[in-house]
């Protein structure tokens, strides 16, 4: 549904057929079951398109499902499966639940999500009325989505989804020209449709997104033309015409691959240490990596870097480029410092690899404002006095620019693995690599087992878990916005309605949150009169005590944290103490 004129893009040849067995709610076929070029939906259907935030796809798909899908019918979930597992794109195919407002009761709703480019996709192209390219829905053998290959329990419900790979989404392959636009709506001999998003989310509030901010503009491929050019430059833009709101606070970390990860635990639980058997990966009890049970995962034995010398890895000409640019001390209390050489432990040469998201994704827009300061104004003087996030370049062949969350973990792995599924590590290279992810990134599989070769680790002595958000002793912390076009369509205004509580509801956010090994980490509600924080972390109601908001109340996510002032009074978290220190090389806060 829009309230602009739509576009296709014309990008395979592949056809459309019925789909051929599998149980499902209505398994959509286009044109069949795809909104009009006048943007009308068919008889009986809601059509949505939803674009945005990648850090949290997982939660925002299970949130669709429990919001809008009737249990007792059949539930098809459609995945990009360029990379299986990691989709830029995704569709949820189900009826609506008999409790929603009477534009979606009963319908067949087909709620599509684009995560490619991140959060200021969700806000660039919804200001503007911009159409942006999606992954056309569609099933059965020839089309996008050519067979249910597995199913999922959906978390919080009693659900369980066919998952359709949707294999035949190549839209890179074949780059649509300008021709491509403005083809009859209806052509089934393409994979991709170029849509006006209807809903939008971000990682932080969405007027940092906005042509004032460049570092925070978007840079993505919007036609889907495998490329980034100036054919995907938006005009320029504010938020004032969109109608938004705050959701609940999503935790981030800092992953660093397995190589980079090992190598601290070594310099940081050396020969000597209390905790060098459980911790060292030469240690007798360490166990295995690949295991989240063993104590090489466990909140103890996680490195740690502070806040001064992530901001030195990140930024724009920083000072630690190399492992050498580190020390250590070695043995454990003896005052004597070592460089540190990646290359003594696999990798091939000792450069950082910095696996950061492309400008305009909300992941890196929450890491710049909190971590390096843009966009803010340090020092009140009106002007924007901040560090800058480095940027890939012929001088930075270090940095790789990602456009999704699932994009930066190929860059982690690649690295890594001396592999090259990003295309950007032909020469094969093994070395560290760190990158920004939200925390509902790899999070073990119930058996214990692990996707990805990368791993958090802790900020200033602290894991990224809800027990040290809510007592303020973690601070990468945003909240997530949702947005739409004020003036929208009626349906689209009761799909946003009925999404909110997902979010918004504490009681919500244990089905969102995610079982690390260190811990539980993810989503807390924003403190409110109506949200009010426990004195001790409550999981089954996770309340933060701590929020990003300017004088006035408003949240700012260039704010530093303060409490909540609580009618009653507040209840701040001052001990405890659990550290372990390295003869003051390091300090590492754990709970035994």
């Amino acid at each position: 549904m829009k309230m602009s004129k739509l576009l296709l893009v014309s990008l395979t040849t592949a056809g459309v057929m019925a789909l051929a067995g599998q149980a499902s709610a209505f398994a959509p076929v286009w044109p069949t079951d795809g909104d009009a070029a006048d943007g009308a939906d068919p008889v009986g259907s809601v059509v949505l398109w939803h674009a945005g935030a990648s850090a949290s796809t997982a939660s925002v798909q299970t949130a669709v499902v429990s919001a809008y899908c009737d249990a007792a019918q059949a539930v098809d979930i459609l995945e990009d499966a360029r990379t299986v597992g990691k989709p830029a794109f995704w569709t949820v195919a189900c009826i609506g639940k008999s409790t929603l407002p009477a534009t979606l009761a009963g319908k067949k709703i087909l709620w599509n999500k684009r995560d490619e480019g991140g959060s200021g996709v969700g806000v660039g192209p919804l200001a503007l009325s911009t159409p942006i390219g999606f992954m056309k829905p569609s099933t059965g053998a020839g089309n996008n989505c050519p067979a249910v290959s597995s199913t999922r329990l959906i978390t919080g419900t009693t659900i369980t989804a066919n998952i359709w790979n949707c294999t035949n989404f190549t839209y890179s392959l074949t780059p649509p020209v300008a021709a491509s636009y403005g083809l009859n709506d209806a052509d089934p001999a393409a994979d991709a449709v170029a849509r006006v998003p209807d809903i939008g989310t971000s990682d932080i509030e969405p007027d940092k997104f906005t042509s004032t901010f460049s570092f925070n503009v978007p840079k993505a491929d919007f036609n889907l033309d495998g490329v980034i050019n100036a054919a995907d430059t938006l005009a320029t833009y504010d938020a004032t015409g969109l109608t938004k709101d705050s959701l609940a606070a999503l935790t981030f970390g800092i992953p660093v691959n397995i190589l980079m990860y090992q190598d601290l635990q070594r310099e940081q639980f050396p020969t000597g240490h209390p905790l060098f058997s459980d911790c060292n990966p030469a240690g007798a009890t360490y166990g295995t990596i690949a295991s989240s049970a063993s104590n090489a995962n466990a909140e103890k034995c996680m490195p740690s870097l502070t806040g001064n010398e992530i901001r030195s890895v990140y930024m724009k000409g920083g000072a630690i480029r190399s492992s050498t640019d580190l020390q250590y001390e070695t043995p454990f209390g003896s005052a004597a410092f070592t460089t540190l050489a990646a290359t003594l432990n696999g990798a091939t040469d000792n450069t950082i690899q910095i696996c950061r998201r492309v400008n305009g994704s909300g992941t890196q827009a929450q890491f710049n404002a909190i971590m390096l300061g843009y966009p803010c104004d340090a020092t009140f003087d009106g002007a924007i006095d901040s560090l800058q996030p480095e940027a890939a370049g012929p001088l930075a062949t270090f940095v790789t620019e990602n456009e999704g969350s699932g994009d930066v973990e190929k860059c982690l792995n690649d690295f890594n693995n001396g592999t090259n599924t990003t295309g950007q590590n032909s020469a094969l290279r093994k070395r560290w690599a760190v990158g920004i992810q939200s925390m509902e990134k790899n999070a073990p599989s119930g058996a214990g087992a692990y996707t990805n070769a990368y791993r958090f680790i802790k900020v200033d002595g602290f894991a990224p878990t809800l027990a040290n958000v809510h007592a303020g002793d973690y601070y990468d912390v945003a909240a997530q916005s949702l947005q739409y076009k004020t003036g929208a369509p009626a349906v689209t205004v009761d799909a946003y309605s009925s999404l909110k509580p997902e979010f918004q509801n504490p009681l919500n956010l244990p089905d969102l949150n995610k079982l690390q090994a260190f811990g539980t980490a993810g989503w807390m509600a924003l403190p409110s009169a109506t949200n009010t924080p426990d004195a001790v972390l409550n999981l089954a109601r996770p309340v933060s005590w701590y929020r990003r908001v300017s004088f006035s109340g408003a949240g700012n996510t260039c704010a530093l944290p303060s409490m909540f002032k609580k009618t009653g009074g507040s209840a701040a978290t001052v001990g405890p103490q659990n550290w372990s220190s390295n003869g003051g090389a390091d300090s590492n806060c754990y709970t035994p």
